[in-house]
């Protein structure tokens, strides 16, 4: 869980952009949006699942609850 994480994002990141811009450039600029809030969800369900993982961590560290 490491660099893996921030390369993974990246990908999806770049993949959504160069989708975006594809669409644009045909004219359907709803669907990019669209597209664009798709990639978005998809980072911060990766990025809640981290928090969660950390909140996790630190809970069994410090031997709460």
């Amino acid at each position: 869980m490491g660099i893996e994480v921030v390369f993974r994002i990246a990908g999806i990141g770049i993949l959504v952009a160069v989708a975006c811009q594809l669409l644009k450039q045909t004219g359907r600029d709803d669907i990019a949006m669209l597209t664009a809030l798709a990639g978005l969800i998809i980072v911060l369900a990766i990025v809640i699942g981290l928090i969660g993982n950390l909140f996790e961590n630190v809970r069994s560290v410090f031997d709460l609850y």
